[in-house]
């Protein structure tokens, strides 16, 4: 971790470097030890900040942590989301990038980290939990209902297919299962080329049951 210590009254680059490696330094100890096992000392020590330093940005660990969680969704909204312009033109391509980007987010060792301290320690905290529905899980699940709807208004989507149970049974089998493997610590679809058959795969089997006609592969970009 860094070397550098702060004190006194950082300027504006600084202390937006200290609030990143704060908040850096939060993800790998909630994500290493646990939510219930990591103190603000601990994170202090690490990050090699004062403890009212971090005190100063978040006025408790319960805090520290929902900031953590906030940061982490905007950052996979942001990456996940693709462009309207894309939506618009071509709601389908747009719907199959976001579901491959979605694959990579998924994957990375600090959304396994924090996934695994939810799984263990999520009944204990179940504020932290609705914290993560809100800013993670819901949004990115409006996400693909939305792009869904995108498919529906271009008369993509066969009828008897509703967008919330079809947005769920996308994810599920797209993005779910590789997550688990990783959970449980098995390193599957390690590299981009694994993916991008694994994606090819599932996205087939998944559009072959909900869209009213073939998609015409021709007009559509590869997935990377």
């Amino acid at each position: 971790m860094a070397t550098k210590r702060y004190g006194g009254r950082p300027d504006t680059r600084m202390s937006e470097e200290l609030d990143a490696l704060i908040l850096q330094t939060a993800v790998h100890l909630f994500g290493e030890k646990g939510y219930a096992a990591t103190s603000m000392e601990q994170i202090a020590a690490v990050a090699q900040v004062g403890k009212q330093t971090i005190y100063r940005r978040h006025s408790s660990k319960e805090v520290l942590f929902k900031t953590v969680i906030t940061e982490l969704g905007q950052s996979l909204m942001g990456a996940a989301a693709p462009p309207e312009e894309m939506v618009a033109e071509n709601p389908l391509l747009a719907l199959r990038k976001t579901m491959r980007m979605l694959l990579d987010l998924v994957l990375q060792p600090e959304v396994i980290a924090l996934s695994r301290t939810f799984i263990a320690e999520g009944w204990r905290f179940p504020d932290l939990v609705e914290h993560a529905g809100a800013h993670i899980f819901e949004p990115l699940e409006k996400l693909t209902f939305t792009l869904l709807g995108a498919l529906e208004e271009a008369g993509l989507l066969k009828e008897i297919f509703g967008r919330e149970e079809t947005s769920r049974t996308l994810s599920a089998l797209l993005l779910s299962w590789p997550h688990q493997q990783r959970l449980f610590g098995r390193e599957v679809l390690k590299t981009a080329e694994e993916r991008d058959r694994y994606l090819e795969h599932s996205w087939n089997a998944v559009m072959g049951g909900i869209l009213s006609t073939p998609p015409s592969y021709d007009s559509m970009e590869p997935a990377r």
